[in-house]
């Protein structure tokens, strides 16, 4: 429900269900205004009943308050004359003590009972008091004196002081069947669902109430702030004297106000203490959800499974401020469940050299299980735990683990538990709840990264299996030396391949190739293609013959185009090469002598790009000559380009040329791949034997 008109004094109309402070002050500020400004207390009355009910309103404008109404207590000889004849009529003997308090209906708002309907009885507009008996049988005003504090007698007596500091309200948040609430009736013909009123003190004795029928429930927060508004409608009503001749009490005022400022006052410090706490509550449930977003970050970024359980493990112990943190890793012996030690934070792994294996006990199976955390402020009194680990049987110089935490990993795709977080600390009570939904974030976090990489390494074997069996063996001729290096920062392989065909006794077929993308569909490309060509150059294709017919058949194969290839024969005999390059970075060649030169005169464009004739070169290797087929993975980087790439591998060619094809691919491996490397490389040597 929403507040979406005002009242009498136009202010915006509020709300029940988010009746804070600042709504009690404006809704306190507009009622004191009105009162004050009415021409007389009856006037004062009306305008507060009047702006109650306008004021609090449903979604579609309509008041939720059913009924309003204020009384006051007066004395018998201030009642107008027709009053004076109700309530004579309600007393034994039908004579009255001209100072006798009487409760006075001075205004109303809303609908009307049937007993205040002017063909039903009109007593209940006035009740006489004359006894502390009388006090008690009328249940609203009975309660209203209980909340001050005051004697029933003071009320009958009109002793009830005019400073009286204390301002009360009685709620009835059920209105059904409540004994508060005689006209039941009522309730049940309006659909009323609480009932809230609200009073004080006034000059000469006497006390004023002011009660809601409401058709919402009225929580019991937004009763409380209901004291501060007793307060300023009591200030505003005391502008008015209630008889004929009586001025404003002054004194009676400046104490109003006093004490509507120490209310006011009293209500803000509560309210700011609420909601400072409520402030240090969400700090604290930002600072757990940064921390686990920062451990998250990290952890699902890792690949590594050391790593990521040891990172995981560490991160996990100070953010509980354990002494000690493990990860255990469920494996499954002949004997059943058992788990393994993968990770400690706190101490050296080699002090639980001998504890690597968890005891299928009651502190240890239960997480490994699925049954969820295990958080035991003392372990070793703890009746399910008493008498096993994790407090006895461990390490000499570690002491007994008090404070005791479980939490499993699952994996969020399998629901299988991987493995299970265990924390100890010497103290009793040392894990909050708290501490806990951290290292439940953090084990959640670890479960999505284990499963990250798993299927990675899953993955990642798969495609490396496949790129090896299509390069196939390993095992080359002499002279020969061959390597490929996957992209680490991939998932999976690429489409960069190498081959070598042994065409005759003397000649041989080389081709290094790389085809666009990553993965199992440039792999697949790649096969095709590294197929194509092995048959090509066996049916005894010159290279610009292979590329010509490789042309066609990348556009016959599906992301085949803009693969660039480098294909050469090379006559061990002679020393001559024939090649052709599609675009493909020139072969190095290094001479015995030391110096290098690029095989960069038979290149045109890459494959299935347009239809052109391929271009055909020939070099001598000399004995000692060495020769460099590679992809451009090899040479550029990020942060190097191409040519200072090719540069750099042609500097280590001429200072290593006299080392065996094998070591020279071992030096260029060191010195020109990153640990980080995000293409595939592929690369070929041949040396020619001297002499």
């Amino acid at each position: 429900m929403t507040g979406l008109r005002g009242g009498e004094t136009g202010a915006q109309g509020y709300d029940f269900a988010g009746f804070g402070l600042s709504e009690m002050v404006r809704a306190a500020a507009a009622l004191r205004a009105g009162a004050e400004r009415a021409p007389d207390f009856v006037a004062a009355a009306k305008t507060v009943v009047g702006q109650l009910r306008a004021g609090f309103v449903d979604a579609h404008g309509t008041p939720v308050l059913s009924l309003v109404r204020c009384f006051s207590t007066r004395r018998f000889e201030e009642l107008p004359d027709d009053l004076q004849r109700i309530a004579l009529g309600q007393l034994p003997g039908g004579s009255a003590d001209p100072g006798m308090r009487c409760l006075t209906l001075e205004a109303t708002a809303g609908v009307e009972p049937a007993w205040n309907e002017e063909t039903q009885s009109r007593s209940h507009r006035v009740i006489p008091l004359p006894s502390a008996d009388a006090v008690a049988a009328a249940p609203m005003i009975s309660a209203l004196v209980t909340e001050l504090g005051l004697p029933a007698q003071d009320v009958v007596a009109g002793g009830v002081s005019a400073t009286h500091g204390r301002f009360g309200v009685f709620y009835v948040p059920v209105a059904l069947d409540s004994q508060r609430i005689p006209d039941q009736k009522f309730v049940a013909t309006y659909g009323i669902s609480s009932a809230l009123g609200f009073g004080g003190a006034l000059p000469d004795g006497d006390v004023f109430c002011v009660v809601m029928f409401s058709r919402v429930p009225i929580l019991a927060d937004t009763a409380e702030q209901f004291r501060a508004v007793a307060v300023s409608v009591r200030v505003g009503l005391l502008a008015h004297p209630r008889a004929e001749g009586r001025g404003a009490d002054l004194s009676a005022q400046h104490d109003a106000l006093r004490e509507h400022l120490v209310v006011l006052e009293e209500t803000s410090r509560s309210q700011a203490a609420e909601l400072e706490s409520a402030v240090a509550r969400l700090r604290t449930e930002v600072d757990l959800v940064d921390t686990l977003q920062v451990v998250g970050q990290r952890l699902t970024a890792q690949l590594d499974l050391d790593m990521l359980v040891q990172d995981a493990t560490d991160a996990a112990t100070k953010a509980t401020g354990a002494e000690l943190g493990a990860f255990f890793h469920n494996v499954i012996n002949k004997s059943g469940a058992s788990s393994l030690l993968r990770t400690l934070s706190g101490a050296p792994k080699e002090a639980f050299a001998g504890f690597p294996i968890l005891p299928n006990t009651a502190p240890f199976s239960t997480t490994f299980t699925d049954h969820g955390t295990v958080r035991s402020d003392d372990v070793t009194c703890d009746p399910r735990y008493a008498g096993h680990p994790p407090h006895r049987e461990m390490p000499a110089g570690y002491q007994p683990v008090r404070s005791y935490l479980a939490v499993p990993v699952i994996s969020p795709s399998s629901r299988e538990v991987l493995g299970s977080f265990f924390f100890g600390h010497g103290e009793p009570g040392s894990f909050t709840e708290r501490h806990q939904h951290l290292a439940e974030g953090i084990a959640g976090y670890a479960a999505i990264a284990l499963d990250n990489a798993r299927l990675y390494h899953e993955q990642r074997t798969a495609s490396l299996t496949l790129q090896r069996a299509i390069l196939g063996s390993t095992v080359v001729p002499a002279g020969f030396a061959v390597r490929y290096e996957p992209a680490v920062s991939h998932l999976t392989v690429g489409g960069d391949w190498y081959d070598i065909v042994e065409l005759s006794a003397d000649l041989v077929g080389v081709a290094v190739g790389d085809c666009v993308g990553h993965g199992l569909p440039a792999a697949a490309v790649m096969g095709q293609l590294r197929t194509a060509c092995r048959t090509l150059l066996l049916q005894a294709h010159t290279p610009p013959q292979v590329l010509t017919a490789m042309d066609q058949i990348a556009r016959l194969t599906p992301d085949a185009g803009f693969t660039t290839l480098f294909c050469a024969t090379i006559d061990q005999v002679t020393g001559t090469v024939r090649y052709s390059s599609a675009a493909h970075p020139p072969a190095i060649l290094a001479r015995a002598n030391g110096r290098t030169e690029l095989l960069n005169n038979a290149r045109s464009v890459p494959l299935a790009t347009v239809e052109v004739a391929r271009p055909e070169a020939t070099t001598i290797l000399a004995p000692g000559d060495t020769l460099l087929l590679y992809t451009d993975g090899l040479v550029e980087r990020r942060h190097r380009s191409l040519d200072d790439g090719i540069n750099l591998a042609q500097d280590l060619l001429a200072q290593n040329h006299h080392r065996t094809p094998t070591a020279i691919a071992e030096l260029l491996a060191e010195h020109l791949l990153d640990e980080d490397h995000d293409d595939d490389i592929a690369y070929l040597l041949y040396q020619r034997a001297p002499g």
